[in-house]
């Protein structure tokens, strides 16, 4: 009896055989957890995904009423998950939502753009200061080939390509910083300036002097002068809120009106006729 007791528990553990159930027990609790699928991702921010993606693009417009109607009928969708997204894009700032209206993609009024864009200039120099002083190799590989693939974009006339690739060297940088409360702020400014910032681009020669400026950037990191590559993203931030500047301006001179200082934050709404109410109708 002492013998048998002794072989089922030497030190206070039970034998091999009798913890094997135990352990096996405990083991599929594990896989069971690895395995079980992830709840499914709501209709609703899917579809907000996708319209912030063509508001971002540029398939929807500043100032462009969401049509409920018609983007369900698009996506394949009820109306609901329409309205929950315009919901969710006004508290990113992408969309505004007037009471008996209905929703429309921002518009950005001048004086808030240009807050915005001296805050990411600060935001945009701290992280490329800061990748500078510790940069990964692969890091580096990935910025000198970003910045040449934005060159061969400008040699091709590529414009919406130069814009996407812009935006990923931005957030690249930005990311690498690994300044997680940074890079949130930046994400959160910057996705309100990619209403405007497509305009930067518009005349002759502004993607070029953007990308000399990305390459400039690109060789004070690699030669780890954080505080070179700190004033050089700064002045790159600032050289591009100057571009959009100056092709609005153009673009307004053309109209054969001054250069407006500020521009307007609500349109004044129009007098409404019968189709109109009946459009009114079908909004969010």
């Amino acid at each position: 009896m002492k013998a048998a007791k002794e072989q089922e528990n030497v030190n206070g553990l039970p034998d091999e055989a009798s913890a094997a159930p135990a352990r096996s027990s405990s083991r599929m609790q594990k896989l069971s957890a690895i395995r079980r699928p992830r709840a499914p991702v709501p209709l609703g921010t899917n579809v907000a995904h996708t319209l912030e993606r063509m508001i971002l693009d540029g398939v929807l417009k500043p100032g462009e009423r969401l049509n409920e109607v018609a983007l369900a009928r698009e996506l394949g969708v009820s109306r609901g998950p329409v309205r929950e997204a315009a919901r969710a894009l006004e508290r990113l700032g992408l969309v505004t939502v007037i009471m008996n209206r209905g929703a429309f993609v921002r518009q950005l009024g001048l004086d808030d753009a240009m807050a915005i864009y001296e805050i990411n200039a600060v935001l945009f120099g701290l992280a490329a200061g800061q990748v500078a002083e510790g940069l990964t190799s692969g890091a580096a590989i990935s910025f000198s080939r970003m910045v040449d693939e934005m060159g061969r974009a400008i040699a091709a006339g590529d414009r919406e390509a130069f814009f996407t690739l812009n935006v990923q060297f931005h957030s690249a940088i930005v990311g690498e910083a690994r300044n997680r409360e940074a890079a949130g702020l930046y994400e959160t400014y910057s996705r309100k300036l990619l209403l405007l910032r497509r305009r930067s681009f518009e005349e002759g020669g502004h993607m070029e002097q953007s990308n000399a400026e990305h390459r400039e950037l690109v060789e004070a990191i690699l030669a780890g002068d954080g505080p070179r590559a700190r004033q050089l993203g700064e002045v790159h931030v600032r050289g591009g809120r100057a571009r959009f500047l100056a092709a609005i301006g153009r673009t307004i001179g053309q109209a054969g009106a001054p250069i407006a200082t500020k521009l307007p934050r609500r349109q004044r709404r129009p007098p409404e006729g019968v189709a109109a109410r009946e459009e009114r109708n079908e909004s969010v």
